[in-house]
């Protein structure tokens, strides 16, 4: 597509599910705009979320996206969260073909105002990039230190990438955006004029509140803060909710409990129900079912695994 200008954009544009990056030329700075809304109401028909763990899955979920278009990968990437708190696991997958899913896990009454600390107590957060083909998946950690995911990001970024990076998050029960902009590496000789630019458009983008990232489009959001730059708007990327979740992947992980821990199960609950994290799809297997899936001498697929 061909890159258009932001100065040029009249600040009434809006798309949804949708991912945008952009770029300065007068500064080596990158940036992502994402907005999800029936993506994001994917995740929540298939739980009953409270209030303050929805916005907190919803902004790892915007996060999720924007981090999977900085790593230009042909696979997946997963952000998740374990802590001491009630919120004990929190987990989003991003994948190559541009599809997301989410999931949180809980325990006790949780506050409407709940803040991240209260929800997650200490624990880290891990970020795994899954590409297709390689043998080891790469891993980050980090702590769940900070008020927020965006403060937990940030300091990955300047910890294991020494890349200067700002994040802004928002979430509420009907959609969930970002923005992300990144410093990117300067020559020693404009080491110091790129520095005051980065000061420049960072602090403009801090400007942005949480309604204005949720209600506005790239366009309109981009125009407003760096009407006065040279801010070039590149690719959009649309964004949906899968899982790929299957009746197939579930007996190949029914083999991996063996046949006769599986005919024990049977035995004591008439049947085997395996419940997907993501979308809560229920599946049920009964004793001709886990017959037939031994009798097939299946193999376990490495696909059927979730990074937990």
């Amino acid at each position: 597509m061909t890159d258009t200008i932001v100065t040029d954009i009249e600040p009434t544009d809006f798309q949804s599910d949708n991912l945008q990056r952009f770029i300065f030329d007068n500064a080596p700075v990158r940036g992502e705009w994402v907005h999800l809304t029936d993506t994001w109401q994917q995740v929540l028909q298939r739980r009953d979320y409270p209030p303050a763990i929805e916005r907190l899955l919803g902004e790892m979920m915007a996060a999720a996206a924007l981090l999977t278009a900085t790593v230009k990968i042909k696979g997946r990437l997963v952000l998740q969260s374990k802590s001491s708190g009630p919120v004990n696991l929190m987990m989003v997958e991003c994948t190559s073909d541009n599809t997301l899913r989410a999931f949180a896990q809980w325990e006790g009454i949780i506050k409407d105002d709940a803040t991240m600390s209260e929800l997650t107590g200490k624990g880290v957060l891990a970020i795994t990039i899954d590409v297709e083909g390689s043998k080891q998946p790469y891993q980050g950690v980090v702590s769940l230190d900070g008020e927020s995911i965006s403060d937990v990001l940030e300091t990955y970024f300047n910890q294991s990438e020494q890349l200067d990076t700002r994040i802004w998050l928002a979430a509420d029960a009907q959609r969930t955006s970002g923005l992300f902009l990144q410093q990117l590496p300067s020559t020693e000789q404009n080491k110091e004029e790129d520095e005051e630019n980065w000061l420049r458009l960072s602090t403009l983008a801090g400007t942005i509140t949480p309604s204005e990232l949720l209600n506005l489009g790239a366009g309109s959001l981009l125009h407003r803060l760096f009407h006065e730059e040279e801010c070039r708007l590149l690719d959009s990327t649309e964004l949906s909710f899968s899982c790929s979740c299957s009746r197939e992947r579930v007996a190949d992980t029914i083999t991996l409990l063996g046949e006769q821990d599986a005919n024990d199960l049977l035995e004591e609950q008439g049947r085997i129900e395996v419940a997907c994290e993501f979308c809560n799809e229920h599946y049920h297997f009964d004793k001709v079912d886990v017959a037939t899936i031994f009798s097939a001498n299946s193999t376990p697929s490495a696909d059927s695994s979730i990074v937990h």
